[in-house]
C-alpha cells in the first residue's frame, strides 16, 4: 500500500526543523549504511542534535496523531527519524531497506516514511522511485507532505541536479505484520465508518464491525 499525507508536519514544525537543519552538522550517510548499499548511497545525513531526540519527535508526534496513518499502519513503533541531504550529484541507488532496525531491542521494518522538509521548486530531481509489480512509481512531493511505502520493496533516490533536497526518513513497525492484512483492515475499517454515517446503528455496521474487531485479535501481534 502507498499512502500519500499531505501536510503530514504543520509550518511550526517545518520552522524547527529548517533551524535544527541550518544549524546542523551533516556527515557523509554512508556511515549509517550497511554493506551492501555503502556502494550506492552518496548523500549526507544530519548528526543527532546535542539536546536529544526532540528533533525527532517532531516527526514521530506527527505520525502519531494522523489518523490515516493511525488506520491504514496500525503502528506500533517508529524508528528514531534519519534528516537526510542531497545535494547536486547525490544519489541513493537501487536498494531495499535493512529488515530490522537495532533501537535497543530490534524493530522490524515494515513501512517505510519519507517526508519531505524542502520546497519542491528550490531543487530538480531527486525522485524517490520504487519498483512496484505494475511498474515503477515515482514521488516527489510538496513540503511538509509524506509518501509511506513498503519497506520491502526495491527503490531509489535519482540524482539530485539543481538545489538542495533535506528529507526526513523514518521506518514504521506495525502490529500486523503482514502488508495485505493491514490493506484488508484498512478497507474494513473505511466500509464501516461509510456505513455507520449513514446508520451508525445498522446491522450492517455491527457485522463490519465484528469483522475487523476480530481480524484484529486473530492479526495482531502486542
Amino acid at each position: 500500500m502507498f499512502l500519500q499525507i499531505p501536510n503530514l508536519l504543520n509550518d511550526e514544525e517545518l520552522a524547527q526543523i529548517d533551524k535544527a537543519i541550518a544549524d546542523g552538522k551533516f556527515v557523509d550517510g554512508e556511515a549509517t549504511a550497511d554493506v551492501p548499499t555503502k556502494p550506492v548511497k552518496k548523500n549526507l545525513q544530519m548528526e543527532p542534535p546535542a539536546e536529544g531526540d526532540a528533533l525527532a519527535q517532531v516527526v514521530v508526534q506527527a505520525i502519531a496523531r494522523n489518523p490515516l496513518v493511525q488506520r491504514a499502519c496500525l503502528p506500533s513503533r517508529v524508528v528514531r527519524p534519519l534528516f537526510s541531504r542531497y545535494e547536486v550529484g547525490m544519489e541513493y541507488g537501487w536498494h531495499t531497506d535493512n529488515p530490522l532496525m537495532s533501537e535497543g531491542r530490534p524493530l522490524r521494518t515494515d513501512i517505510a516514511v519519507t517526508v519531505f522538509i524542502s520546497e519542491l521548486e528550490s531543487y530538480e530531481g531527486g525522485d524517490l522511485i520504487v519498483n512496484t509489480a505494475g511498474g515503477q512509481a515515482r514521488f516527489r512531493l510538496p513540503r511538509g507532505h509524506a509518501i509511506l511505502y513498503p519497506a520491502t520493496t526495491i527503490h531509489s533516490v535519482s540524482e539530485v541536479t539543481k538545489g538542495v533536497r533535506d528529507v526526513a526518513v523514518t521506518w514504521i513497525q506495525s502490529i500486523v505484520e503482514s502488508a495485505a492484512q493491514r490493506e484488508l483492515l484498512h478497507d474494513l475499517d473505511t466500509a464501516l465508518r461509510l456505513v455507520r454515517d449513514k446508520a451508525s446503528t445498522s446491522d450492517e455496521a455491527r457485522l463490519l464491525m465484528k469483522c475487523h474487531g476480530n481480524l484484529m485479535r486473530m492479526w495482531s501481534e502486542v
